[in-house]
């Protein structure tokens, strides 16, 4: 007899089964021979689960069930019969027929969706799955809707990315929408009025405008350049004189 601390409860029993508490109940004194524990709940010896997990317990007389019974579970699952249709059928336990289930999936690169799985999708879509066609409609809808969603967010971005913007018209003072032509107009007014000094910076050409003198402090320029003009103080402010 297993010790106290190893025996399962019945909610632990039916999790791992993947049944309800009241189907484990049904099958007390048959598959299982729980005993009561200190608090009144009932305890499973896990040596039992494991035993209808594996398949021994309802006639199969090996950890393995036979080639009768898996070829009679496959045929079942190529009508589209439901997992419980078929344990009724072979009266084989859940476990057993849920484990041939997953291999007859597996060889026909098939999905079985699980309950609780399709409980978390309704959540997600906010919707209750009732059959698999209504999760296929779903499923469906949900894709075209992304689909949708795409392109509309494609177009907006191909169209911002196409829009040059606005400016302000010099002749009329009216925004207008920018066009290539403006860009190049802008281009050759700089050229035009403004050339390059030997030091890469801009300054005046010819009738362009000229640039105010530099009067910020005046420290950094004779820093260098020593024979940059000096700041001097006077009556109007700050004033800038060749230096002697």
């Amino acid at each position: 007899m297993a010790s106290t601390a190893t025996l399962l409860t019945r909610r632990q029993v039916a999790a791992l089964l993947g049944v309800s508490e009241d189907a484990i109940k049904a099958r007390d004194n048959e598959a299982f021979h729980p005993s009561k524990g200190a608090d009144g709940g009932w305890r499973y010896p896990p040596e039992e689960v494991a035993a209808v997990l594996r398949g021994l317990v309802g006639g199969d007389s090996g950890p393995e069930p036979t080639g009768a019974v898996c070829a009679a579970a496959f045929e079942l699952f190529e009508t589209g019969k439901k997992l419980t249709e078929v344990v009724i059928a072979l009266k084989q336990p859940p476990g057993l027929v849920r484990s041939l289930r997953s291999e007859y999936d597996e060889m026909i690169a098939s999905l079985t969706i699980t309950p609780a799985s399709v409980a978390h999708m309704a959540q997600a879509l906010q919707t209750p799955i009732r059959n698999e066609e209504q999760l296929v409609s779903l499923v469906a809808d949900l894709g075209q809707r992304l689909g949708e969603e795409y392109q509309r967010g494609y177009d907006a971005g191909l169209a911002d990315a196409n829009d040059p913007g606005e400016i302000v018209d010099p002749t009329t003072g009216e925004r207008r929408p920018l066009k290539l032509d403006d860009v190049a107009a802008s281009s050759k007014i700089v050229k035009e009025r403004w050339g390059r000094t030997d030091e890469g910076n801009p300054g005046p050409r010819s009738g362009g405008p000229s640039i105010p003198p530099f009067q910020a402090g005046g420290r950094e320029q004779q820093d260098h350049n020593p024979n940059a003009p000096r700041p001097k103080a006077g009556a109007q402010g700050t004033v800038i004189e060749p230096s002697k």
